[in-house]
């Protein structure tokens, strides 16, 4: 993988993010909230159409192992070019965490993270670009859209499943903004084994909400013609 993929964080602060679905192609906000009985809740809301856009930290992506079993994320990361630590265990999985940042559509700052391998592979595409563009000597930051989905077929002892490869484009750069600084940024710690009990106990449980619907269907491949994508559950501007 050109990403190349861990260890850091207490988690004194918890940072909101986004998750992508390759099974239903689609993209969501997993916003948090605190009900009347001091439990943190989860709501996903889809920010899958009209397509979404937002910086991403691509200088700051971190690679390295991801386990979601339990219901608690545990991400053991290094920056990209560090050596990749040995697998934590057999539940973890090589996978990436990256900074997305989009005031009107996310709110602010947010994290990308996922251990599927066509999301993988999307973001190592999207890495190369990256790398090879002049902007990127600069200092700029891309702003990504989420163009769409591509197709997987895999076949297995089960018979035959489909995954949605996400589809990542850079539509221009922008200088960094000062909400997204180079360096460690508050609160984006990952869930390690090592970190004291201190450290972790103020974080809110990061729980892992059950999958969403699947009765929302993908939005069309980028190779196929234009259709007319079902309604997301909550609507939002593509502009910043």
């Amino acid at each position: 993988m050109a990403l190349g993929l861990n260890t850091s964080t207490s988690g004194a602060d918890f940072v909101p993010h986004i998750r992508y679905d390759a099974r239903a192609g689609r993209m969501f906000r997993a916003d948090r909230a605190q009900a009347a009985d001091g439990r943190w809740e989860t709501t996903l809301v889809d920010i899958t159409s009209p397509p979404p856009q937002f910086l991403m930290d691509l200088a700051q992506i971190e690679i390295g192992w991801l386990s979601y079993t339990g219901g608690t994320p545990d991400l053991r990361l290094v920056p990209f070019g560090a050596a990749l630590p040995p697998q934590p265990s057999k539940d973890h999985r090589q996978g990436f965490r990256v900074r997305v940042f989009a005031p009107k559509l996310l709110g602010g700052l947010r994290e990308f993270a996922s251990s599927a391998k066509v999301v993988i592979a999307a973001m190592d595409a999207l890495h190369s670009t990256y790398e090879a563009a002049p902007e990127r000597g600069q200092g700029m930051v891309p702003v990504v859209t989420f163009a769409g989905t591509s197709p997987v077929v895999s076949k297995g002892p089960q018979g035959s499943s489909t995954n949605y490869a996400p589809v990542f484009r850079i539509e221009k750069w922008v200088a960094r903004p000062a909400d997204l600084p180079i360096g460690a940024l508050p609160g984006a710690q990952d869930t390690t084994a090592a970190a004291s009990p201190a450290a972790a106990a103020p974080a809110p449980t990061a729980s892992v909400p059950a999958a969403p619907p699947r009765h929302v269907p993908p939005p069309v491949s980028v190779a196929a013609p234009p259709v007319t994508v079902a309604p997301a559950l909550v609507t939002h501007d593509t502009e910043f």
